[in-house]
């Protein structure tokens, strides 16, 4: 809910006129983890772009930024004894947002750079038994938590279905993921979604 109060705001900062570019969306993600023993993750994504292009001689694209944030979450035994992993990730981004205007007005793709960073439990024991006994973590798992640092590329397709919103029939994501004194992983997400165009 907070989230969502801190969008509303800055999108009320916008200039009125300017805001007929802004898009406002909503999406379930589904994410891989490229690492042994973790499940995926499933969970939500909100964010705004603002559509205004900054290559204002090109007819055929808009440059602008997005500003997204992620939380997913899933979960895991490995076998452990008194508990397993748990898996959550909380990461805010930010980056350009690059749109492609096609012949065929309701389709807009997109690729976009994103990076930005927040919290990661990845391989995390909780209430384990693997730490309190001394033994260790199973074979296999890992441990990544903390303070995440997280560079994204994504690239996705919107269909209009209403002058004012857009079924974000696919988004594809490939992050990687790196922790304060844990190796990297790489991420591989796959969305579906809602954007809400602000006129």
């Amino acid at each position: 809910m907070r989230l969502w109060k801190v969008l509303s705001f800055l999108l009320l900062l916008a200039p009125l006129p300017a805001m007929a570019q802004v898009g406002v969306y909503g999406e379930f993600s589904s994410t891989h983890i490229n690492a042994a023993n973790e499940p995926q993750m499933y969970g939500t994504t909100v964010g705004a772009y603002d559509d205004r292009s900054v290559l204002r001689h090109l007819t055929f694209a808009n440059l602008g930024p997005d500003f997204r944030v992620t939380l997913q979450s899933g979960s895991s035994n490995n076998g452990g004894r008194g508990g397993g992993p748990a898996q959550s990730l909380i990461i805010a981004l930010v980056g350009p947002r690059l749109a492609f205007n096609l012949p065929v007005k309701a389709l807009h793709p997109y690729v976009e750079g994103l990076v930005g960073g927040g919290d990661s439990q990845i391989g995390e024991l909780i209430g384990d038994a693997y730490s309190q006994n001394g033994a260790g973590f199973p074979p296999g798992a890992n441990k990544n938590g903390g303070a995440t640092f997280e560079g994204q590329f994504l690239g996705g397709l919107d269909l209009k279905v209403h002058p004012n919103v857009d079924w974000r029939v696919v988004e594809f994501g490939y992050a990687r993921l790196v922790s304060t004194g844990a190796p990297g992983f790489g991420l591989a997400t796959l969305s579906t979604g809602i954007v809400v165009h602000l006129r």
